[in-house]
């Protein structure tokens, strides 16, 4: 793929000194983009706006290139500009997952924007549901763009892999372009597959109500390449959504959100158009890597210093973080920070992040990791981490998975939002609730407390796993049944 996109690159060049204009700036943004380069991005697509300042996709685009390195409140306002120019779905999506990154905002302040989403796109559904017959299975539909390599497979498969078959026919609605290897190991739980990466929503949404699906499950929320549109039609006659997203999707035809009482506590009821319906413990559970290496000793004692940090997608290190995070090291000055996400390979991204810290008068080591190409790779990276920094206001959810299973303490600061409340969720399930802080005066002085104390992160790393395997979050039975009675329960009223 990066070969492919070098090759692009050149072309686009060479375009771009015969005639500079803002398809082609705009095209090697995209390109630049793709290969992690944010910086060099953004670049181009603020010069390609010099040649057209009314183009929504370019303003899109580079709300994108913001948002990915956690420059989110540029990027709300970029995404805000596309959208008072054209009014796109797409666009919209975008907008309302940025919210989530925002520190200063209320849960009804970012509901009210997801309604909007509402008014612009439900349809009053064309589909007459019956009433389905006891002498046949109940059909779920689940519909995603990510039935492949990336963080859902973890907390889906479990759900797959475990439903009644004798009561349920399982299907999948798949809009994945490059199917890989974890394709292939969920159609092996899948009663029926469907590639519909190639139908419009009309399309989709016609096949969904002739498959006779009677509940029908969104993976993604306002992420990308959602079908969102999809289920304003109501194709199914019961309609979730769980798993890909933090928060609502402000669909008025979306009837249900799998959540849990810790993530979602009874006052966020007003704050979502579907009905919210609490797994307890927790609306996760987690099916670690096969390929996973074993817990390491804590790398304090090897180093004699402590090093602090974070996997997380860059886009949750925004300044309310830096800020907290910088609180953190000021105190500390022989600690160090190791931070890892994809956006990081390219070097100027790794000054960029480290000059915020610096202008926050940061003088610590901090340590800037990209991708790496295996799933082993990235687990064994925890073996450097003795504590996990979760960020806020966008916790963590397969990073803080992945960093227990590999016995790392995370400290989260728990807000009052779905997205602020995960890492809460997460820990209080497998009984670490002395690492959920409620404030960020709290937040910071845990981290210098633990920091100082060794002997307390030595002790807990070795437990830990044991804490994960014996906890709800990977009771794979257990929970699956939990969400089969919700099911089975809208048929028998």
């Amino acid at each position: 793929m990066q070969g492919k996109h070098k090759a692009a690159k050149k072309y686009i060049k060479k375009s771009i000194q015969l005639s500079e204009n803002k398809i082609n700036l705009n095209a090697l943004g995209i390109v630049y983009l793709r290969q992690d380069q944010a910086l060099a991005a953004s670049k181009c697509f603020k010069k390609a706006l010099s040649y057209d300042n009314k183009a929504p996709e370019i303003y899109n685009n580079l709300a994108q290139s913001q948002l990915f390195i956690g420059n989110s409140f540029d990027a709300l306002n970029n995404f805000h500009r596309a959208l008072s120019i054209n009014c796109n779905t797409n666009f919209m999506s975008n907008y309302l997952l940025c919210l989530n990154y925002i520190s200063i905002l209320s849960p009804k302040q970012i509901y009210h924007a997801h309604i909007q989403y509402n008014k612009c796109l439900c349809k009053k559904s064309k589909f007459d549901h019956l009433e389905r017959s006891n002498e046949r299975t109940i059909r779920i539909g689940y519909v995603s763009s990510h039935f492949c390599y990336n963080p859902i497979y973890y907390f889906l498969l479990p759900v797959l892999k475990c439903h009644d078959k004798k009561l349920f026919t399982v299907c999948c609605y798949s809009d994945v372009r490059q199917e890989d290897e974890i394709t292939e190991k969920i159609k092996q739980y899948v009663s029926e597959w469907n590639k519909t990466v190639h139908m419009s929503d009309d399309e989709l949404a016609n096949k969904i109500y002739q498959d006779r699906i009677d509940i029908l499950v969104d993976l993604s929320g306002h992420v990308s390449n959602n079908r969102l549109p999809v289920f304003a039609r109501q194709p199914a006659r019961f309609q979730f959504t769980w798993l890909g997203y933090p928060n609502t999707t402000g669909l008025s035809n979306m009837h249900y959100r799998f959540t849990d009482a810790i993530a979602d506590p009874p006052i966020n009821d007003a704050c979502h158009s579907e009905e919210l319906i609490r797994l307890s413990p927790c609306f996760l559970c987690y099916s670690p890597d096969s390929k996973s290496p074993p817990v390491s000793s804590l790398p304090a004692d090897k180093n004699k210093i402590v090093t602090l940090g974070s996997f997380n997608n860059l886009a949750k290190v925004n300044e309310t973080v830096i800020s907290l995070w910088s609180d953190i090291l000021k105190s500390l000055p022989e600690t160090r920070l190791l931070i890892k996400a994809c956006p990081l390979r390219d070097t100027k991204t790794q000054e960029y992040l480290i000059n915020k810290f610096k202008a926050h008068g940061v003088r610590n080591e901090i340590t800037c990791l990209g991708f790496v190409d295996t799933i082993e790779k990235h687990l064994a990276m925890y073996e450097h981490v003795d504590l996990a920094l979760d960020p806020f206001p966008y916790n963590g959810t397969t990073t803080t998975c992945e960093a227990l299973w590999m016995g790392v303490p995370v400290l989260t600061r728990c807000g009052q939002s779905h997205a602020s409340r995960v890492g809460a969720s997460i820990l209080s399930c497998i009984g670490l609730t002395d690492f959920i802080c409620y404030s960020s005066q709290e937040y910071v002085s845990k981290a210098v407390y633990l920091c100082q104390h060794v002997d307390v992160l030595r002790d807990i790393r070795q437990k830990i796993r044991s804490l994960c395997l014996q906890s709800a979050l990977m009771d794979e039975y257990s929970f699956t049944q939990s969400m089969e009675s919700v099911y089975k329960s809208l048929f028998s009223s």
